[in-house]
């Protein structure tokens, strides 16, 4: 131990002889740690960023459907579902992999329906909570990146399929599918305006 200590004093002194004093280059030295830990992590979070699939979107330009949407009864058509007084879609979530939406509507006979998703775009049926219980909906999104589903009722039989596109501007999000209604099965095409 005495031989540590001598060992360190001689250290000290022959820094001090030429001018490096301990505790400066202590200090050096923890900057420029600090300055290579800054630097890894930095360039971690680029790359995080640069190959995260949202940044990758938002680099070839495509839109986010985030956002209010109000249903424009007079540029949609419901085939022989009759058609709603209102529906409002709120988007908080569109991610490559992930969806998340409520969505508001008044029937024409004056009958609220709400419905909402918080979950995976993997092709897979997932529970959607919505006034008609044990419904399940599977997504998918497409090259292009349009949304594409599925949706079943608690028996597991198919009461929906449909795609959604956003338009070139991002302001117009177009919905079209195949539904079974009460005078069997109709098309429909939902256009939707950005409302926030």
């Amino acid at each position: 131990m005495a031989q540590l200590r001598q060992a360190q004093q001689q250290t000290n002194q022959q820094m001090r002889a030429t001018g490096i004093d301990r505790q400066t280059t202590y200090e050096r030295t923890v900057k420029q740690m600090r300055s290579r830990i800054l630097a890894v992590a930095l360039t971690g979070l680029c790359l995080l960023i640069v190959a995260s699939p949202d940044a990758a979107a938002k680099v070839a330009g495509e839109k986010s459907a985030v956002g209010t949407w109000r249903l424009e009864v007079s540029r949609s058509s419901f085939g022989n579902l009759p058609a709603p007084k209102f529906e409002q879609l709120v988007v908080s979530t569109d991610k490559p992999d992930m969806l998340k939406w409520n969505l508001k509507r008044i029937t024409a006979d004056g009958k609220s329906y709400i419905a909402s998703y918080d979950g995976p775009i993997d092709g897979n049926d997932h529970p959607m909570m919505s006034s008609e219980a044990g419904s399940t909906v599977a997504y998918t999104r497409t090259a292009g990146g349009s949304v594409q589903w599925t949706v079943k009722d608690r028996t597991g039989a198919v009461i929906e399929t449909g795609s959604g596109q956003l338009s070139p501007d991002g302001n117009t999000l177009t919905l079209r599918g195949t539904a079974q209604g009460p005078n069997g099965t109709s098309n429909f095409v939902s256009v939707f305006v950005r409302a926030q």
